[in-house]
């Protein structure tokens, strides 16, 4: 591996120099995030994945799923779930994830369960329509507290409404309607040199294959339920003279034993990375060798490698779920026990190293905890051959 990342027209010095900088990658003396591999030899690339958690599982409005609930019940639900999202801290959070980001610098990120919350007045005539005002956009919060570290990202590729959760819900001001629009994003570093970065074709959308309406009896609205869909965003990027697409995705975990996420991943294969470039797919996949793994296996045998392990790593991570009771990211012990996020290659790449960020808590743990985030981030650093 080492000896195609060294061009035969580069110089002794040069070569020894860039020699050293890989093998010291490989024993873990120079971290697989350093600034200088990243920025400075021309042949790597460190991408990260990361699923931001939306502030709640609404853990309570789906144990209302098959039944015929009264608005009373469904009001003291909706408004423990919107308590546990108020709980969770994104913008807390948001500068952990930040700091993970900073540190390990990636060119691209991509990013799941996006976030963007609503609040206003509530409207008894249309008692689960959305409110206009944004209480809380996940992106803009992640890219403050990105600059305030002295990092410039943008999104560079969007999917908006995945899913579009509104309610009524009991909070310390009232009775408000509230809700949440959940997206897709890829964040790309803005602030590399001159012509290092180029970006083109940004495309997005959402998978044919999906969970059937959920029913609610309550929204005298059409269609009278709520439509869960899943998306894929991608971008493709020339780094340094090198072209390669770059996918995110976040694939279905709602109807069991891969029914619909296998279904998707072959959508996926299909479209977005039915390409002649080199590819990078990064993401929440809900599947894994431990979790439902019928889309991770159709990944597999659709030509795609697991970097984590290509790089020697054994089977991948536990990265998801450490949540507390009522869904809150507050208890410093809690463990994962799903694999659902990887990153997966195809075409001219091989991988330097890879790594789990956000998944360890410091001991001993600050008061208040909170995890950045219920699933670990995942970066991996490649050599671009």
């Amino acid at each position: 591996m080492l000896r195609h990342l060294i061009p035969p027209t580069t110089s002794r010095p040069a070569a020894l120099s860039r020699a050293f900088i890989l093998f010291a990658l490989a024993l873990g003396v120079i971290g697989v995030g350093d600034a200088y591999a990243n920025e400075h030899d021309n042949r790597t690339v460190t991408v990260m994945t990361q699923n931001l958690y939306q502030g709640t599982e609404f853990g309570q409005l789906q144990s209302l799923v098959g039944t015929n609930p009264t608005l009373e019940q469904a009001l003291a639900a909706t408004s423990v779930d919107y308590a546990t999202y108020v709980a969770t801290r994104f913008k807390d959070r948001a500068k952990q994830i930040a700091a993970e980001i900073a540190h390990n610098k990636p060119a691209l990120v991509g990013l799941q369960e996006v976030a963007t919350w609503h609040r206003g007045p509530f409207v008894e005539k249309h008692p689960f329509a959305l409110p206009s005002p944004v209480s809380e956009d996940f992106t803009q919060a992640l890219i403050a507290a990105l600059a305030a570290d002295g990092m410039q990202y943008a999104a560079v590729s969007r999917h908006d409404n995945n899913f579009t959760l509104a309610f009524p819900a009991v909070t310390p001001e009232g009775l408000l309607a509230v809700g949440m629009v959940e997206s897709g994003v890829i964040l790309a570093r803005t602030d590399l040199p001159p012509g290092q970065l180029k970006l083109s074709n940004p495309q997005s959308g959402t998978y044919n294959a999906r969970p059937p309406l959920f029913p609610n009896s309550l929204d005298p609205d059409p269609p009278h339920g709520f439509q869960f869909t899943n998306s894929w965003q991608s971008i493709d990027v020339k780094l340094r003279g090198r072209t390669f697409r770059f996918i995110t995705t976040h694939l279905d975990a709602l109807i069991p034993f891969g029914q619909v996420s296998g279904p998707q991943a072959q959508e996926l294969l299909n479209g977005p990375a039915h390409t002649s470039l080199p590819l990078v797919v990064a993401g929440d996949m809900n599947s894994g060798p431990v979790s439902a793994p019928a889309a991770y296996n159709t990944f597999l045998t659709g030509g795609l490698s697991d970097t984590w392990t290509a790089a020697g790593l054994g089977a991948p991570p536990l990265t998801c779920c450490h949540l507390a009771p009522n869904d809150l990211v507050s208890d410093p012990h809690a463990t994962y026990t799903e694999d659902p996020d990887h990153v997966f290659t195809r075409g001219g790449f091989s991988v330097l190293g890879e790594h789990l960020v956000g998944n360890t808590a410091p001991h001993p743990a600050q008061e208040p905890f909170i995890w950045p985030s219920d699933h670990a981030g995942m970066v991996a650093t490649l050599a671009i051959e």
